[in-house]
């Protein structure tokens, strides 16, 4: 009976051990790890903080006046983006022939995750960084039509997907590209978080190149803390993203993304192109993993 109870006690203690590290092999790559007992996001906190007080110094007078953030956020990040704690980042320039996509590349031969919204029958950036990224490193690209953009990103080599991705599955007017001229057409959208996690079926993600031609107002809040990436146990060390010249609810719309990610202290905000649209290059500084790739 003694022996008997002894086996049982073992196979409990057996089975238990293996949830355990099931549970841990299957964690997400967001969870946090420590480097030599100080935590990487430690170690750049003086720097981030010097960026984040720079920013919010030259930005704080605009604050409740979406007119003017839009204007002139431009002038403060170049502000900020050249202070002595930004000297040692090596931001990348990969231009296509209609913009320039900007990317760090890992410190260390760790493959990459890079995922392009609105390819724009142009592949340029991406046909220049794939040459610097480690062996291994995967391109995922979506865009709803398929002449021309599925032959130039299968032939990266990259996953291609005929349709547009934004905050939610349906239907929805878009503005894409036919042959040289940009037609509003009603196209098949499918939700960032299905697309990321059942068809990517990746949570961590190097960098993702957002041109969504408008798209990209409603993915604001998916970035903030606690929203639904953060739910979804979703990472983006990079971000490139275009914002479409904005009508007045865009404006404050754009206007609360950029002070929301002021207060979240988890994105640093670089190489602004002001124009009819604004182009941003965001940097994740909260995540131990992105920083000890890219950062430290």
């Amino acid at each position: 009976m003694t022996r008997r109870n002894g086996y049982t006690t073992f196979f409990a203690v057996l089975s238990v051990s293996l949830l355990l590290y099931i549970s841990f092999i299957n964690t997400p790559s967001t969870t946090s790890f420590r480097l030599g007992g100080n935590s990487a996001v430690d170690k750049v906190y003086k720097n981030y903080s010097a960026w984040h007080k720079c920013l919010k110094n030259n930005i704080t007078s605009m604050e409740g006046n979406p007119d003017a953030l839009w204007g002139n956020l431009w002038r403060g990040i170049k502000l900020c983006e050249v202070i002595p704690e930004m000297k040692g980042l090596f931001i990348g320039d990969y231009p296509n022939s209609d913009e320039t996509k900007r990317h760090i590349v890992p410190k260390m031969q760790l493959p990459s995750v890079i995922v392009t919204l609105g390819i724009g029958h142009d592949t340029g950036a991406e046909e220049k960084l794939i040459k610097g990224l480690p062996h291994g490193s995967e391109f995922f690209g979506a865009d709803p039509m398929h002449e021309i953009n599925e032959d130039l990103y299968t032939k990266l080599p990259g996953k291609y997907f005929p349709f547009a991705v934004g905050e939610s599955s349906g239907f929805a007017e878009a503005s894409v590209l036919i042959n040289t001229t940009y037609t509003t057409k009603t196209v098949v959208n499918v939700d960032i978080i299905y697309f990321l996690k059942n068809l990517v079926k990746r949570n961590f993600i190097d960098d993702i190149w957002i041109d969504g031609e408008g798209a990209e107002y409603g993915l604001f809040d998916h970035f903030f803390n606690g929203g639904r990436f953060d739910e979804n146990g979703i990472t983006f060390c990079q971000f490139n993203i275009e914002i479409h010249a904005p009508d007045t609810l865009q404006k404050k719309l754009f206007h609360d993304f950029i002070f929301r990610l002021l207060k979240d202290e988890r994105y640093a905000i670089y190489r602004p192109v002001q124009g009819h649209h604004m182009r941003l290059f965001m940097l994740n500084f909260a995540n131990e993993e992105c920083v000890y790739k890219y950062i430290l």
